[in-house]
């Protein structure tokens, strides 16, 4: 009997080691300049309207999250 608590002992012992350890999920504050910070936002964005030589008029989406132009200037129609 106390060679069957014992093997039993040694093999719960065994089997708890072997389990892997895993790392605790937390929310780590991002450096700023470290790229990350970008990943988690959503891209906002803007249409500019512009009226050219008097009757044409044009569209262009500017990203307001990174900063640069998305499109060209796209012709939406013609002012009469």
């Amino acid at each position: 009997m106390k060679r069957i608590i014992s093997f039993l002992l040694a093999l719960v012992l065994c089997l708890s080691l072997s389990v892997p350890a895993f790392a605790e999920l937390t929310d780590t504050p991002v450096e700023p300049g470290s790229g990350l910070e970008e990943q988690n936002r959503v891209e906002e964005t803007k249409w500019y309207f512009r009226v050219l030589d008097g009757y044409i008029v044009q569209k262009r989406l500017w990203s307001i999250t990174y900063g640069y132009w998305l499109t060209d200037w796209i012709t939406i129609g013609y002012i009469e």
